[in-house]
């Protein structure tokens, strides 16, 4: 159930913090500085927005509509009217359900839903305690209702069809402090600094407090106490859980005294790799959240890839040590000055390992040399899936997801006839190979990212940085960070798909992946 006091009491108690050294307003510094340049294809009609705006952009423009022409974008969901009894209804967009089991509709049962804002705004709902990991927010499942929402209205020219170097601008707007009276577009990017040290900390009190915690997409899956222990021989028996979390408790508590490592336990090693990299690194994570992936519009698959909520993003990986010492420092520019160790960039899902992971190379000292003078940190984002990539052009891409996301869904079923799944998925894999399913990326579309380099470029757009605050002094379980935690600690779907395969996906967390991706890179 969504349990704000629960999660603020948990963090309070547990003394929350991921940054430190780093105060809140230092890593918000890091996290404007680099943001990332963002280059969007030129005819992307879906640009990064904020979660809010999930909900006030529906709820403005569809309130703004002639009452004719409001009934075409309601949301049409099965309720329930009695014990076995069903009717659809429309519902004023976005909202916000979860499941009512099932009706009886002639001779079949069909799921009901009990949606949980009808007549209250969206956003309040996620509060409700029968909201958990099967809720979702919807806006309509469809192309046409994002497009109304999101869509963009007209070209850089003012156009109103995108052509390579005249594309489309975002939707979301804010107010030109250049110009008194008008507006002009945005997109908004959702930045994080994860001390992995410290993440492993609470994530091992979350484990420890087991269902007694209640649900939080911000916990981040991070799982990687597992991964600090290697069997060494195949017959030695699992480890269970509370071992594992004393063994990893003991070796923290003595990385942070300085002394003497704990021996594993019998017939496990310490994954050294693994350690050093959690005692080393520190990431600096950048989501971008988009309304709808419209990936049909580009490309032919042979499974819908059409959904509503697209959580997408990349990751900056820096040296603790290196930000720590820049952090205590009287120099200002400190902190800009670090060079990062790499950057790592998610691309659709993780087991396609498409994901890239770029090392970079510390350029020559120069005290009067910021560190972004010497590094580019560009992403190209490709058209309608939103993948991220580090150049431009076409990218081959082996986009077998949605088999996935069918087994996923169906799970109990399918697990049953698990060989025939496994040959289904390797035949249809080979053959989407052979379709040549690509991503496609531009420099001619609309640029986002820090002013000083965007700023000049007639495409570039205003870029804002949303910083989920983890540090000691100011986090996101603190109450004045209510609002915030309310929409970033709901654990349900952002979004519908209305075809056969539901793939909208949660918004985890993504330090787990990233984190497994550099350890394959070390």
């Amino acid at each position: 159930m969504a349990n704000l006091p629960a999660l603020q009491q948990f963090a309070a108690t547990h003394g929350f913090g991921l940054t430190a050294p780093l105060r809140h307003a230092q890593v918000r510094r890091l996290a404007q500085y680099w943001l990332p340049q963002m280059r969007f294809y030129w005819d992307e009609r879906f640009h990064p927005v904020a979660l809010d705006d999930i909900f006030a952009m529906v709820e403005d423009q569809f309130a703004a509509m002639p009452p004719a022409a409001q009934d075409a974008f309601r949301v049409n969901k099965m309720v329930r009217t009695g014990p076995l009894t069903g009717e659809v209804r429309g519902f004023d967009p976005p909202v916000v359900h979860v499941p009512d089991g099932a009706v009886q509709q002639g001779n079949i049962f069909v799921p009901a839903v009990r949606v949980l804002n009808e007549g209250t705004p969206a956003r309040e709902a996620l509060s409700l305690p029968e909201v958990a990991s099967s809720a979702m927010v919807t806006h309509g499942a469809s192309f046409r209702a994002s497009d109304q929402f999101f869509g963009p209205l007209v070209t850089l020219s003012g156009g109103n069809t995108a052509v390579a170097g005249d594309p489309f601008l975002p939707r979301a707007d804010e107010p030109d402090p250049a110009h008194p009276g008008e507006r002009r577009p945005r997109v908004t990017v959702m930045a994080a600094l994860h001390n992995l040290l410290e993440l492993l900390k609470y994530e091992l009190a979350v484990d420890a407090a087991g269902d007694d915690y209640p649900p939080d997409a911000l916990r981040g899956n991070f799982n990687i106490a597992g991964m600090l222990l290697l069997r060494t021989s195949p017959q030695v028996p699992p480890l269970s859980a509370e071992e594992l979390r004393n063994f990893v408790l003991a070796l923290i508590a003595a990385h942070e005294s300085n002394g003497a490592m704990p021996d594993p336990p019998p017939g496990w090693r310490l994954n050294r790799l693994a350690w050093d990299a959690v005692t080393r690194f520190a990431f600096l994570e950048y989501s971008f959240f988009y309304a709808y992936n419209d990936f049909e519009r580009y490309q032919t698959a042979l499974f819908d890839n059409e959904h509503e909520g697209d959580d997408e993003g990349c990751c900056l990986v820096f040296e603790r040590n290196a930000i720590n010492v820049a952090a205590s420092s009287s120099d200002p520019d400190a902190l800009r000055r670090v060079v990062p160790h790499s950057i790592i960039t998610s691309v659709h899902e993780e087991y396609q390992d498409a994901d890239l992971l770029k090392f970079i190379a510390p350029p020559p000292p120069d005290p009067d040399r910021l560190a972004r003078d010497a590094v580019d940190f560009t992403v190209y984002i490709a058209g309608g899936s939103h993948a991220t990539y580090l150049t431009p052009g076409t990218h081959d891409l082996v986009d077998f997801q949605d088999t996935w996301g069918f087994v996923d869904e169906n799970a109990p079923i399918l697990y049953v006839i698990a060989p025939a799944v496994l040959a289904l998925a390797i035949i249809l894999a080979i053959i989407e190979h052979f379709v040549d399913t690509e991503d496609f990326t531009s420099e001619e579309g609309v640029h986002a990212g820090p002013h000083d380099i965007v700023g000049g470029d007639p495409a570039g757009v205003a870029a804002h940085v949303v910083m989920l605050p983890m540090s000691a002094n100011n986090h996101v379980y603190r109450p004045a960070n209510e609002a915030l935690l309310l929409l970033r600690s709901y654990a349900g779907k952002w979004g519908a798909h209305d075809g056969i395969v539901d793939i909208s996906p949660p918004f985890p967390t993504k330090t787990a992946r990233y984190f497994r991706k550099l350890l394959s890179k070390l």
